[in-house]
């Protein structure tokens, strides 16, 4: 999905539709004009709008809450990488071999998701999806020796972050792919273009009108370029900060 596209067709449309209304304007038989006809128009386009805000509206919570639930198991699966080695570090020289391999897994996934070179950036949440340096992780984490209490506890304890790390991995995945479906972007641009178009049928044809009409159809515009962007979470130019995994690749290994 194309954030800039859609934001920029949807303002084409709304300030289109505007533009149409000033136009045709001058077509507009006078006795249509009348008091009695004005107050059903401002009756029905404000019915539309009140509709055309509550879904926007909604629109924008919902994709909010897509950005903030990707942003939290973020911040878990990094808080669960550093907890997995500090385990890992508890339970002695035979895990140190671990820490590598585990800083490494954390570096790859954060160099695919937010990568300094925006052409190597791999679709969505595909950084999450490589399932074989986990598995071997998991056998090497379960191959560890365990002579006593304390060591099954670690080993059990080490096996059971990784496996919740794993579960936040693929929720992540989960979360990150699903998308907009357009057709809730295009319901409220048709309604927005044709209150637009009846705001300009009935507006004075001047400058100061088509500016305050160009500037609603720019901030309509922005509002479903933030729904589309914060619905790709790892995505786009506003994607969930990369501080997390920055902050569990530092730590893992000193």
């Amino acid at each position: 999905m194309n954030s800039y596209l859609i934001a920029s067709i949807a303002f084409l449309c709304i300030f289109g539709g505007a533009l149409c209304g000033l136009f045709f304007q001058r077509f507009l038989p006078a006795h249509h004009l009348s008091k009695e006809s004005l107050d059903s128009v401002k009756l029905g386009a404000g019915l539309i709008a009140t509709m055309a805000a509550l879904i926007l509206g909604l629109l924008v919570s919902s994709s909010k809450g897509t950005y903030d639930r990707v942003n939290v198991l973020i911040n878990e699966a990094a808080a669960n990488a550093i907890n997995l080695d500090t385990t890992l570090k508890n339970y002695g020289p035979e895990a140190a071999p671990l820490h590598q391999r585990l800083k490494e897994r954390v570096a790859i996934v954060r160099g695919d998701i937010w990568p300094t070179d925006s052409s190597k950036r791999r679709k969505s949440s595909e950084a999450f999806k490589n399932e074989a340096p986990v598995t071997t992780l998991t056998v090497a984490i379960a191959s560890l020796k365990a002579d006593d209490s304390a060591s099954i506890q670690l080993r059990n304890l080490a096996l059971q972050t990784l496996a919740d790390l794993n579960r936040e991995r693929w929720q992540i995945a989960v979360e990150s792919s699903s998308k907009l479906p357009i057709k809730l972007v295009v319901i409220p641009v048709f309604w927005i273009t044709f209150l637009t178009f009846v705001y300009g049928l009935f507006a004075p044809r001047n400058g100061t009108v088509a500016m305050v009409l160009f500037f609603c159809s720019v901030s309509i515009a922005g509002a479903i370029y933030l729904i589309c962007e914060m619905s790709m979470p790892l995505d786009g130019s506003i994607k969930v900060p990369s501080k997390p995994f920055d902050t569990a690749i530092e730590l893992i290994g000193k």
